[in-house]
């Protein structure tokens, strides 16, 4: 298999909607993982915390009533980086609490089998065959550095069509690695980046590097540079192991 075929096949389409009226107006990415004896749902949290909507994975199962079937799914676990001011006394701990920034990944465990299926596509210098979707191994993970190249898959520009939702799927590779800056991994694409919806709607997908590894999950794009920032897979692993040690997966 071809790092280019894993990239596309270990990426889900991730969509937000009201319960209740099931038409995504919320659009992002992300991947099923197995680590410390967890199968877990991995994206970065801006994808998936809007309040009163339902975070539903695509499933590209058969058509059932001309719509394609969703999974729903939930439990996700957050972080917040809470800043401390004043002194250490905790007699009124509110008073010292400022706004608290949240840590841009999320993780869900998942406790029921179901199918998530892949598409056949034709990118022109490679095709994916009709397949199901692929789980990544945390404990292949690793860090990014110079010497690869790095990839990641995505849909973007969503357009309803009457009642049909139409998405380009795109493949965002040739990636090279800039620098570690906090939680996230800066890695420079093959051309500025003159438009921020060529990119809009991979938030969330896992960049793998040339030899298929998990570095880091693509979180954000800065306009008229090269910059795309990933969060670092070493990073979330720790808060994943953290909430474990904590009993609280």
């Amino acid at each position: 298999m071809t790092v280019e075929e894993l990239t596309v096949r270990s990426s889900i389409q991730i969509f937000q909607a009201d319960k209740n009226f099931l038409k995504p107006v919320g659009f992002g990415t992300g991947c099923i993982v197995k680590y410390l004896g967890h199968t877990l749902l991995l994206s970065v949290s801006h994808v998936t915390n809007d309040d009163g909507l339902t975070t539903f994975l695509e499933t590209n199962l058969p058509p059932e009533n001309n719509t394609t079937p969703l999974k729903p799914t939930g439990g996700f676990v957050w972080y917040d980086i809470f800043k401390i001011t004043g002194g250490m006394d905790l007699t009124d701990f509110e008073s010292l609490i400022t706004t608290g920034e949240r840590i841009d990944v999320t993780f869900s465990k998942l406790t029921e089998n179901f199918e998530l299926k892949q598409p056949a596509m034709d990118f022109g210098f490679f095709k994916v065959e009709e397949s199901d979707k692929l789980m990544l191994d945390l404990d292949y993970a690793t860090t990014p550095d110079k010497d690869k190249t790095y990839s990641f898959y995505g849909k973007i520009r969503p357009e309803y069509q009457g009642i049909y939702l139409k998405m380009t799927p795109t493949l965002k590779n040739g990636l090279k690695f800039h620098k570690t800056n906090g939680y996230f991994h800066m890695f420079l694409a093959p051309q500025i980046i003159t438009d921020k919806d060529d990119y809009r709607g991979c938030s969330g997908a896992p960049i793998l590097d040339s030899e298929g590894r998990i570095v880091a999950l693509a979180c954000k794009v800065m306009a008229n540079t090269k910059i795309v920032y990933g969060f670092s897979i070493q990073e979330c692993m720790k808060l994943i192991k953290l909430t474990i040690d904590a009993k609280q997966l």
